[in-house]
């Protein structure tokens, strides 16, 4: 016979109480969240759909990472030891346990108290619950029970009863499948290999030598990043004539560490090296380029730079 359990016993969780927060643009909430009004003890419930309802208590978000869980306890009810426990369904009334939390106390509280975590899930994963000593329960099934413990990774078969879960939880997206909820945990959430503020590039150009077939351009970033150059050098054919547009780029280059210089070397096209050649030494070209650095996150930042590129006519040798 299911029966009420007070644990007298357990130790203070004030300072644990946290607000609950209400789920918010890219997270949702798992679970029935009913008011438990009983214990039963040795069974794991779990908060499976009700056929014929509109609300589903799965897991919707894919993928996903539960950063809160909590229990609503009927008042007077007493102190329970509790744990959430992650389910994925295996076909024929069969469920997988895949993730489990610390075990938490909960009830005897005015305030709703909701205990952070972190466990990855994908969509249409259940929620159970177990407890300890005695498993809390609400009535308005139907729900999945199984009677006694399930370690994470054992597939058992459940059966179908009126006690549903009372269990609810807070799931975040993971878009980039850190395993970090995207808006309360993770303050990179473009990336998989940051989690705290996203690094932005800050690029540094260093020493620019023009050669006879390239421009050679010194590099570095505050991050890890690939470098390109892509640009453009212009000029007029003759004073009015039609304007000539030849595009520069560089070969791609990894800058690993933000210490380290790359040396990106930028081809001039034979017409830029022609042109150059029919222009007297106290004569230019411009190029304009962009040095270009994307980093793991991926961000881009870019580094302007206008280059002179000398005329290579000699000048004209007069008899003595």
């Amino acid at each position: 016979m299911p029966r009420r359990l007070c644990l007298a016993s357990a130790s203070s969780i004030a300072a644990l109480l946290l607000s609950a927060p209400a789920a918010f643009a890219g997270s949702s909430e798992a679970g029935w969240g009913c008011t438990a009004t009983g214990s039963e003890p040795g069974v794991t419930l779990l908060a499976t759909p009700e056929e014929g309802f509109p609300y589903s208590p799965l897991v919707k978000e894919n993928p996903g990472v539960i950063v809160g869980w909590t229990v609503r306890v009927e008042p007077g009810l007493g102190r329970f030891a509790q744990q959430l426990g992650v389910f994925r369904p295996a076909g024929n009334g069969e469920y997988t346990k895949v993730a489990e939390s610390a075990v938490e106390t909960f009830g005897e509280t005015p305030e709703l108290v909701q205990y952070p975590a972190r466990i990855p899930v994908q969509q249409g994963d259940v929620l159970g619950l177990f407890g300890p000593e005695e498993t809390l329960y609400c009535l308005g099934g139907p729900a999945a029970r199984f009677a006694g413990p399930i370690a994470v990774g054992e597939t058992k078969a459940f059966t179908m009863d009126g006690h549903r879960s009372p269990v609810n939880a807070v799931v975040e997206e993971d878009l980039d499948r850190d395993g970090y909820g995207d808006f309360s945990q993770d303050r990179c959430p473009n990336s998989a290999l940051f989690q705290t503020d996203c690094p932005l590039p800050a690029v540094y150009v260093g020493k620019v030598t023009v050669r006879k077939r390239a421009i050679w351009i010194e590099a570095s970033n505050n991050t890890e990043a690939s470098f390109e150059v892509r640009g453009e050098v212009r000029w007029r054919k003759s004073p009015g004539g039609k304007k000539m547009r030849v595009g520069l780029s560089s070969g791609a280059a990894v800058q690993v560490g933000g210490a380290t210089l790359v040396v990106l070397r930028v081809p001039l096209p034979k017409s830029v090296r022609n042109r150059l050649e029919q222009l007297p030494r106290r004569q230019s070209l411009r190029a304009r380029v962009d040095v270009r650095a994307t980093n793991l996150v991926p961000y881009v930042g870019t580094h302007e730079l206008e280059v002179k590129l000398p005329g290579r006519k000699p000048a004209t040798q007069h008899a003595q």
